[in-house]
């Protein structure tokens, strides 16, 4: 089983408030990637950290599961690290894909390339378009104790995968839809920025 990990506990420090309830479309940013990943997966595991009471208040989660990575201050690394230890006891999920919580603009269409995009369980799957690398990322569960080892002075979003996974499946992704699944919202002017997608 391919089970989901939506990263969503940062501070958003440039935005002013929590960037995950920012409006997109008429849904908040968060709400929009917790629809969109929860109809694509049977298992969705939400990581929250700071102003998580706020979120979990307005944020309809479903059947997810949402847990609190208490450590978000240490980074990106820190919340897939929380993700990946809920999801080990689960020796059915045989791999992780990771979202990041304010990317709404990430489709169903990009989801079930990357869930059956054709891969060895020893091989991360990495959307590229030429050589520029997107989220979501495939883990499998061969390479979770590997990120224990990972700080979050090595973690360098996608550009990781090169540094620390020996085996990657790239697949690749028209121009257009790897600018959605780049694009994250890092202060207020960058969702009109994204309204046209």
């Amino acid at each position: 089983m391919n089970s989901a990990i939506i990263l969503a506990a940062g501070d958003s420090s440039r935005m002013g408030f929590p960037k995950q309830l920012a409006e997109y479309k008429g849904k908040t940013i968060l709400q929009t990637v917790v629809d969109e990943v929860t109809k694509n997966f049977e298992d969705t595991i939400v990581v929250l950290g700071h102003e998580n009471e706020t979120l979990t208040d307005k944020i309809n989660f479903y059947n997810s599961t949402v847990i609190i990575n208490e450590n978000w201050e240490e980074g990106i690394i820190s919340s897939i690290r929380t993700g990946l230890f809920h999801l080990s006891s689960d020796k059915q999920t045989e791999s992780a894909t990771i979202f990041m919580g304010d990317q709404p603009a990430i489709s169903s269409e990009v989801i079930q390339k990357i869930i059956n995009c054709k891969h060895y369980d020893d091989e991360v799957v990495v959307p590229q378009y030429r050589y520029q690398l997107g989220y979501p990322i495939l883990i499998p569960r061969f390479f979770w104790n590997k990120l224990e080892l990972i700080t979050q002075d090595d973690f360098e979003g996608t550009d990781s995968v090169y540094k620390n996974f020996e085996l990657v499946d790239y697949l690749e992704t028209s121009e257009i839809k790897l600018k959605i699944v780049n694009f994250n919202f890092l202060k207020p002017t960058d969702y009109d920025e994204q309204s046209d997608f």
